[in-house]
């Protein structure tokens, strides 16, 4: 009886030493980041512990990590001490899965290798084999998940230390394999690994990955040495975030190799060359020498590097370019505060062609030139990045609505900081237009651009004739100023302007008609597609279609539309053009030029008749007077008409001789040619009124009528005359411009309208 107390005993305090060693052991894994393990079929056979199955789920900050073992062996040994002689393991699964946002690091904190001290108790409880016969590794990826199978065997001794693994994996045509060597010679240790993926793996939130990594480090005491290490890697459909803008690389391959002098205290610092290259529709490598260092907190440099990326074709915002090419020396320094970069003194960037949403503005042939650029970036606050940069930039041919294609040329300096985008810059254009540009883009508002013309002395020549599409080809300057200055802004696209431009003491030739002392300050407004113009003080000293007019003055505006710039609205406040003594106005009205016919009032005022003989080239015709009158003028199909004039002289009237050996030759046998001669030889009128009417021709008809008489004639008899007169206007002016002294290109000009009209 006492016996079986006993055995009680005994089996009780047994069964509580296992109740409190599976707390132990539950508690201890939990707190390791072991929780849901479980097993089947424990049972101790030949020496050995077997599990038919056994399941855990590893808890990490990046993840989780599913195990479940099949057929596990364990064979235990004494090596001073309870250890693993042997475990052996059928079938292993593991299954990963990431967070999908990993934890932050600590920046700060110092990274090293441990020291072999630090790993020596974990070392000494490996096994001296591990034998892992079929391995399933299963992660995520594009499709879902994905398996890998294949096997793990490790072998070690303690004394001296060796441990060889080797690792071997495979999907389809997917393969993994894997080395490591760590043996122990006279204090020192050696490790040696390597990595070779010959095939593409597919890695969630990276891509595709193959290629291969080889490290060897050897130790001594707390010192680890770099004898060699290099990783060539090749990442396919990479999945890493980049600027919608730019399009994503389909390969990139890196190449990474450590300089053998900086080997040996390479945990302060290493030199690398370093060797990125891209393949995809966006083309490229940079190449340099890459030097970590640690002391006081990570920070790296790139030196002697160069980057080169080419495209065929790139679509960015509204944008579109083909034929890019890029080609800059830089170096590039970075700490946990701050990255530096910084190109050579030459930094090219071309383009064959670059062109805004549906081709409003191409440019052929684009050649930048960035070279002393400098960027800083502090990595705590990216959103205060700086940039400057000198700019050259130059396009062999522009292309846009209404300039002439042609090269130009833009050359300042750009910066850009948290606050915004600046560019100060001067832009010349082949034609010799030279302007100054200052643009300043505040982040998240509009852009705002000034641009101030330099000063145009058209006695050296006119570049606006060169650089405008609509300038018109028969207006040319001999002399004169132009001033001016733009201002515009817009968000994604131009949507205001606004400016003045100014000409001052112009000469030149309009058609066939010589000025002088021209003055046109001219105000510039678009909003959106409408433009406006308008002048307050539009002055011309002296026009000369073939007789001496002027002044011409005028105030007023004209408002369109950008894509029918010919058809828009004439706003006339006022407009005087001083003839032969007098002056002709025109009445405040607006001119739709969109309309096949548009209407006016010219008014006529003071018009001394002794001024229009001394031009008119009719032989014995003189008199005197002063002429009013009223015209409704119109414009169809850009010909001018009068219809329904009227012209007539200021009262008391005035004096019309007409005393030609002409008349008189033709009067001589003609009694009422003789009566008509004589009555004219000395008339004063009371009356002198006229129908006037022009026509598309250009021939003017005056029906005329006289009242009057001749003191000589008929003692005084009162004499009443209606006569009907036409003239070719065109042709009169031709007459009057070529019996004067007119320029070569005048000249010119009237032989052309001769040849076109077939008389002069």
């Amino acid at each position: 009886m006492r016996r079986l107390a006993g055995l009680i005993a005994v089996l009780g305090v047994l069964s509580l030493l296992l109740v409190l060693a599976a707390q132990w052991l539950q508690r201890s894994l939990l707190a390791a980041g072991i929780e849901q393990w479980h097993w089947q079929e424990l049972r101790w056979r030949d020496g050995q512990l077997h599990l038919q199955q056994i399941g855990a789920v590893y808890v990490h900050d990046q993840g989780r990590l599913g195990v479940r073992g099949g057929g596990v062996s364990l064979r235990p040994v004494w090596r001073e001490g309870p250890r693993i002689g042997e475990l052996s393991v059928d079938e292993l699964q593991l299954i990963w899965q990431p967070v999908e946002r990993l934890p932050e690091v600590d920046a700060d904190q110092p990274w090293q290798l441990p020291s072999l001290a630090d790993l020596a108790d974990p070392l000494a409880w490996l096994p001296e084999r591990l034998q892992v016969d079929r391995l399933l590794l299963q992660l995520p990826c594009p499709q879902g998940q994905c398996m890998l199978q294949g096997s793990v065997r490790l072998d070690s001794q303690a004394q001296p230390l060796e441990l060889h693994g080797a690792l071997q994996l495979a999907s389809q045509e997917q393969r993994v394999s894997g080395q490591l060597d760590l043996t122990e010679r006279n204090g020192r240790y050696l490790i040696q690994a390597a990595l070779h993926l010959p095939e593409p793996l597919s890695l969630p939130g990276i891509g595709t990955l193959s290629g291969d990594a080889m490290l060897d480090l050897e130790n001594e005491t707390e010192q680890w040495r770099l004898n060699r290490g290099q990783i060539t890697a090749k990442l396919e459909n990479p999945e890493f975030a980049m600027p919608a803008s730019l399009p994503r690389p389909e390969t990139l391959m890196l190449d990474l190799k450590p300089d053998p002098a900086s080997l040996a205290d390479w945990q302060d610092r290493i030199d690398l060359a370093l060797d990125i290259q891209a393949e995809g529709p966006l083309k490229g490598q940079l190449q340099g020498n890459l030097r970590l260092q640690s002391q006081d907190g990570w920070n790296a440099s790139l030196d002697a590097a160069r980057l080169r990326l080419a495209a065929s074709r790139l679509e960015l915002a509204e944008v579109e370019l083909s034929n890019v090419e890029l080609d800059w020396p830089l170096q590039a320094s970075g700490d946990s505060d701050q990255l530096t970069l910084e190109l050579g003194a030459e930094a090219p960037l071309t383009a064959g062609r670059l062109a805004l949403a549906e081709d409003t503005l191409v440019l052929h042939s684009v050649r930048g030139q960035l070279g002393g650029a400098r960027l800083l970036l502090p990595l705590a606050i990216p959103e205060e990045l700086a940039l400057t940069a000198p700019l050259r930039l130059s396009v062999d041919n522009l292309q846009q609505a209404v300039l002439q294609p042609q090269s130009w040329e833009l050359q300042g300096e750009l910066r850009y900081a948290g606050a915004g985008l600046d560019l100060d810059a001067n832009l010349t254009a082949a034609s010799g237009l030279d302007s100054r540009l200052q643009l300043d883009w505040p982040a998240d508002q509009s852009w705002q651009l000034q641009a101030t013309l330099n000063d145009i002395f058209l006695r050296a020549g006119n570049p606006l004739a060169t650089t405008l599409v609509d300038w018109p080809d028969l207006l040319s300057f001999s002399s004169g100023r132009i001033t001016g200055q733009i201002q515009a802004s817009g968000l994604d696209s131009l949507q205001k302007l606004s400016g003045q431009v100014t000409l001052t003491g112009a000469e030149g030739i309009y058609d066939r008609a010589a000025f002088r002392g021209l003055t046109l300050p001219l105000s510039i407004s678009l909003q959106g597609e409408q433009l406006r113009l308008a002048t307050g003080g539009l002055r011309v000293d002296s026009l000369d279609p073939g007789l001496e007019l002027g002044p011409l003055q005028a105030r007023g505006s004209y408002a369109t539309r950008l894509a029918q710039p010919a058809r828009g609205v004439l706003e006339l406040q006022s407009a005087s053009l001083g003839v032969l003594g007098g002056r002709v106005s025109v009445e405040p009205g607006a001119i739709d030029l969109g309309q096949p016919r548009q209407s006016l009032v010219a008014l006529v005022e003071g018009l001394e008749l002794a001024r229009l003989f001394e031009v008119y080239p009719a032989e014995g015709l003189s008199g005197r007077g002063t002429l009013d009158g009223r015209f409704p003028v119109s414009l169809v199909d850009g010909k001018l008409l009068i219809e329904d004039g009227r012209l007539q002289a200021r009262e008391p009237g005035g004096v019309l001789r007409y005393q030609a050996e002409q008349l008189r030759t033709m009067a001589e046998g003609n009694p009422n040619l003789e009566q008509l001669a004589a009555a004219l030889d000395d008339f004063r009128y009371r009356v002198l009124a006229s129908d006037v009417s022009y026509d598309e021709q250009g021939v003017l008809v005056l029906g005329l009528r006289l009242e009057g008489s001749n003191p000589a004639f008929q003692q005084g008899r009162q004499v009443n005359l209606n006569i009907r007169l036409e003239e070719d206007i065109p042709a009169l002016l031709t007459s009057l411009q070529l019996s004067g002294q007119v320029s070569d290109l005048i000249r010119k000009r009237i032989e052309q309208r001769y040849m076109q009209r077939g008389s002069p």
